[in-house]
């Protein structure tokens, strides 16, 4: 059979006979021991040098080995010790206080060798595939947090990218303008549709720069959870597209439902108005273009749902269209950037929630977002 591989083991016996015979027996399986009489020196001896393994009598004088087990679980943090119980005492009584002391498994007095083998083997075992699940679990925890500097640093660097990019934009823009103001007549046809090219180039590039801005201040700064009048929110929101409602002649509805939330208000803000744009756009061409919002709140959730009568899209482009760049149509169909509906999910993530989206083509769609209520916050939707 195999050897057994060395552990550090703390032997806890008040009895010097039969701790000499354990580590005796301990030490013919190839193991290093620490020998302690009572429960005050166990816990003293863990202290000083935490063991792989404790092998402890239930029988001590002062505290006994279930309090000597609490005390020694709780010196252990997140790391596990498996502590295995040497004990004459019967009954199922004192086996489950032993348990919900924090003991793992139990030996009963005399100590056969090969039962203790046995158990030394079956403890190593887990022993070991949790030392492989710890390992594991700290290679993840150091990945993510590698993942987390790196998408702070990528936010960053966005930011401060597109941030750059307006200055010189802003001088290609006003330079164009007034070319295109004070010398248009001298130009010729050609020239002048190059400088209209030139003109929708530096608004596209603006519009795209500040749906960036926008992406990477999403989670610049962590939620904040707050109760909010969303018939105030949408108002708001409806007066920044007034143009494009006046427009296209669009009805924007508010469901009854919709009147108190808690969320957090700048995620909750930049997900709506997305969303809302997204509406008006693809409901533009609608002989009477309806955007409906409405609210609801179960099961410790709130859900606000955005519905358009546009021109809807494939469910087999679902995931796609919350991807960053993602877009279904030409730029001269539907203008855009394709952050949008990144910027939404980016959001729901903010608010630890999620997004998605329900359409048929030519029938329009919905877009809902849904997020938990903190257990700290009472509040939930106010009629």
């Amino acid at each position: 059979m195999e050897a057994l591989p060395e552990l550090s083991i703390l032997l806890v016996e008040d009895d010097p006979l039969q701790g000499e015979r354990m580590v005796m027996l301990l030490q013919s399986l190839g193991q290093k021991v620490q020998l302690a009489a009572t429960g005050e020196m166990a816990l003293d001896l863990f202290a000083t040098a935490p063991s792989d393994l404790v092998l402890m009598d239930v029988m001590l004088p002062g505290i006994d080995g279930f309090e000597t087990t609490r005390r020694i679980k709780s010196m252990c943090g997140g790391r596990w010790v498996p502590v295995i119980y040497m004990t004459v005492l019967g009954g199922c009584a004192n086996l489950v206080e032993g348990l919900h002391a924090g003991g793992d498994d139990y030996l009963v007095k005399p100590v056969e060798f090969e039962i203790l083998e046995a158990k030394l083997r079956s403890a190593m075992r887990t022993l070991g595939l949790y030392r492989d699940l710890e390992r594991s679990r700290d290679e993840l925890e150091r990945t993510n947090a590698a993942l987390r500097g790196a998408n702070r640093e990528l936010e960053s660097f966005t930011y401060a990218v597109a941030h750059d990019l307006k200055s010189p934009l802003r001088a290609i823009n006003g330079y164009g303008s007034l070319l295109a103001s004070s010398e248009a007549a001298r130009l010729s046809a050609d020239g002048r549709s190059s400088l209209e090219r030139i003109l929708e180039g530096t608004e596209r590039m603006g519009l795209l720069i500040d749906d960036l801005l926008e992406y990477s201040r999403v989670e610049r700064t962590p939620a904040a959870f707050e109760k909010i009048d969303v018939r105030e929110l949408t108002s708001w929101l409806i007066a920044d597209f007034s143009d494009e409602i006046g427009r296209s002649g669009a009805v924007v509805e508010l469901a009854p439902s919709c009147t108190s939330i808690v969320a957090d208000r700048s995620g909750l803000m930049h997900a709506l108005r997305n969303l809302l744009g997204n509406a008006l756009k693809f409901s533009a061409g609608a002989a009477s273009p309806r955007i409906v919002i409405t609210c609801a709140s179960k099961a410790g959730r709130c859900r606000i749902s955005v519905h358009d009568n546009g021109i809807g899209f494939d469910m087999r482009h679902h995931e796609r269209i919350f991807e960053l760049f993602h877009r279904l149509h030409r730029d001269d169909e539907y203008p855009g950037t394709g952050i949008g509906l990144a910027i939404v999910r980016k959001a729901a993530a903010r608010m630890q929630g999620r997004c998605w989206a329900e359409s048929t083509p030519g029938q329009g769609a919905t877009f809902h977002l849904e997020w938990p209520i903190p257990a700290d916050t009472t509040e939930d939707l106010v009629s």
